[in-house]
């Protein structure tokens, strides 16, 4: 690789750089594509090694490093190494530890298995199989010359009886052993790492971090690249978090930094898990194509898609749009390219529709991206994305884009109307309106080309590398001022109205947390005023570096679920010793309820304490010495509701 020319280089903190992800095939999307651009650049512009791991068992590695290459994404200065090539190629020289002092110095037959060889493409055994009912219990992975190098647990192994992972030296003896996989990972990781200070481990796959954390060496610093949307249904800051990425996102404390495509999805995680010091935000490059002085005229009324054939890209969508472009203007054409499982589905739905003659499915090509030359425009009506790879590419090749509004990333990417159109999300309608609309005004397309154009120039790898090198210092930066370990109390002494109730009556803040309703704002029954008090005394407990307190931000918030809307609310705060911190708040409830939108009828009150990479919530609720155990409330018209407690 040549040495790229100091004035173009970035210089990025030394290290040694490792990315993991589980697999790499030989066709990919777009997350993959990205990963790999990111390496490619760092290598390209730094002049630093780079290294990408995987951590799936198939041998089919030469293969897609040839593939790499032959592509150009896979160049000079970068690794591609595969967990199981790795050690069936490297013999290890431990000597044995406490870890396989029970084994006996050997590997023990699995009783009540069938024994099966699985081969290498290159004809020698890659594992041999212990069978049980057609599941494999366990499998013992082979170098060349056949001897063991580990025996894992089979995929059908069941829980309480699976086997550990045993490495074992050029004879075939234990040496090291692991109750999960984690642990072989860390042997590796060391072995990897070799002399160096400091090591940047970057995951692009939410679920790698789950093998690797807790952190085994404090050389590491992790970071973690979000891709997706991390929320389902509404998709608001506060909607229900995405099964996959609750683990994640729950134990954001344990990792050096999350880094996030766009600003907005930071934004949305910090007003779900506070304003922690290690949220970066690193938007996508894209490499800008040789194009020709001249760049050809568009072809009229031709439409293109780039996209892999799964449900997140709701392809259908776009087609039935396109279903309704075809019917006002039957020249129209839409070419689809990408493979997926959902492609003789989608084909099945072009045949119902009965617009065969004008809606392709491309396949994968690799010249696809001659398309978006020619094409007058680019359709996505994706479910959720990050920081599309293929609308930039689109941008980059001059071709507007037609998206949905959706999280995240084409409201970032596209200016409506000056180089593409942004559509309300599942807008069908909307979509094939935007189409007509630029078939019918070749003017303004190659107007928006020329924007679009430059909307894709302000992407470049220089921009992307100066990003990542503010996310790889400030890891570095934010380590000595680390929380790893806290949790805290919150002893509330008062909850209620700023004027006591008559002695033996409490008006009802309803639970489980307090939730406020603008009935109860308005009326003055059973009160003497619109004030609200709350005091408390927070306890934070654990260890934490000398003088990071001061760095606390401690807020009380109104939140309103159905909508998410959320108002600060007035909140004084002093130290109490080592800490302790004493809370109090005073405030008009109906004053709130202005800064809050007629649709938000209930609230809660959140209350936060945020100190550098830690953080800690919770709903406030009923104290737990509250008396009287007598409450007042009003329910549906007013009617008034008298509780025991």
């Amino acid at each position: 690789m040549p040495i790229p020319n100091p004035r173009e280089q970035v210089a990025l903190p030394e290290g040694r750089y490792l990315t993991m992800c589980n697999e790499i095939a030989t066709k990919f999307g777009g997350q993959t594509r990205a990963m790999i651009m990111r390496n490619r650049l760092i290598t390209q512009h730094t002049g630093i090694p780079t290294t990408l791991l995987t951590t799936e068992s198939k041998p089919v590695y030469d293969e897609v490093r040839q593939v790499l290459r032959d592509s150009g994404q896979l160049i000079e200065g970068m690794e591609l190494l595969n967990l199981y090539e790795w050690y069936r190629q490297h013999t290890p020289t431990d000597e044995p530890d406490e870890s396989v002092a029970a084994l006996g110095g050997r590997l023990a037959e699995v009783p009540g298995t069938t024994t099966s060889d699985v081969l290498h493409p290159d004809g020698t055994v890659y594992y041999t199989a212990h069978s049980q009912s057609g599941k494999d219990l366990a499998r013992d992975y082979r170098r060349a010359d056949g001897s063991i190098y580990l025996r894992a647990p089979g995929p059908g192994a069941p829980a309480a009886s699976r086997v550990p992972y045993i490495l074992t030296d050029a004879e075939g003896l234990p040496i090291r052993s692991w109750e999960t996989v984690g642990g072989w990972l860390w042997h590796w990781f060391e072995i990897l790492a070799g002399d160096a200070e400091r090591v940047f481990f970057v995951t692009d796959s939410r679920f790698a971090l789950r093998d690797v954390m807790p952190r085994q060496d404090d050389r590491f610093y992790f970071l973690h690249l979000m891709h997706n949307n991390h929320v389902v249904k509404e998709r608001r800051w506060n909607s229900q978090l995405s099964g996959k990425y609750a683990p994640l996102l729950d134990n954001i404390h344990e990792y050096d930094a999350l880094v996030n495509l766009t600003h907005r999805q930071s934004e949305h995680i910090a007003m779900r898990y506070g304003s922690t010091s290690h949220r970066f935000v690193v938007p996508n490059p894209v490499e800008l194509p040789e194009l020709p002085e001249t760049m050809p005229e568009r072809e009229p009324a031709t439409f293109v898609t780039v996209a892999r054939l799964e449900p997140q890209k709701r392809l259908e969508h776009a087609i039935k749009a396109f279903a309704k472009v075809i019917e006002k203007r039957p020249e129209a054409k839409f070419q689809i390219y990408g493979d997926g499982k959902l492609y003789k589905p989608l084909a099945d739905l072009i045949e119902t529709l009965d617009v065969g003659k004008n809606v392709q499915l491309m396949g994968h090509d690799p010249r696809a991206k001659e398309a978006l030359l020619h094409a007058t425009g680019f359709i996505m009506t994706s479910v959720n994305e990050g920081y599309p790879l293929a609308t930039l590419e689109s941008l980059s090749f001059g071709c507007p884009v037609i998206s949905y509004d959706i999280n995240y990333g084409p409201r970032e990417q596209i200016s409506d109307g000056v180089d593409g159109f942004i559509v309300e999300a599942e807008d069908i309608d909307a979509v094939a309106e935007r189409c007509i609309r630029m078939i019918d005004a070749p003017e303004m397309v190659a107007e928006m080309s020329r924007k679009a154009l430059e909307k894709a120039s302000k992407h470049t790898w220089r921009a992307f590398l100066e990003d990542w090198r503010v996310a790889f210092e400030g890891a570095v930066a934010q380590r000595p001022g680390r929380i790893e370990k806290a949790r805290a109390r919150l002893d509330v002494h008062a909850l209620g109205w700023a004027r006591p109730m008559p002695e033996g009556v409490a008006t009802r803040l309803p639970g489980p947390a307090s939730r406020l309703g603008r009935t109860q704002a308005s009326s003055a029954a059973f009160r003497d005023s619109r004030t609200l008090r709350f005091d408390a005394t927070l306890h934070v407990i654990g260890e934490w570096p000398k003088g990071v307190m001061a760095d606390r931000i401690v807020t009380l918030d109104a939140v309103c679920n159905e909508t998410g809307e959320v108002a600060s609310l007035p909140l004084e705060v002093s130290p109490e010793g080592r800490g302790a911190f004493r809370l109090s708040s005073r405030f008009d409830l109906a004053e709130v309820f202005e800064e809050f939108s007629a649709d938000s009828r209930n609230l809660d009150l959140r209350l936060r304490f945020t100190v550098h990479n830690w953080n800690w919530q919770t709903r406030l609720g009923r104290p737990r010495d509250v008396r009287p155990n007598f409450e007042v409330s009003f329910g549906p018209n007013d009617v008034l509701h008298l509780q025991r407690r």
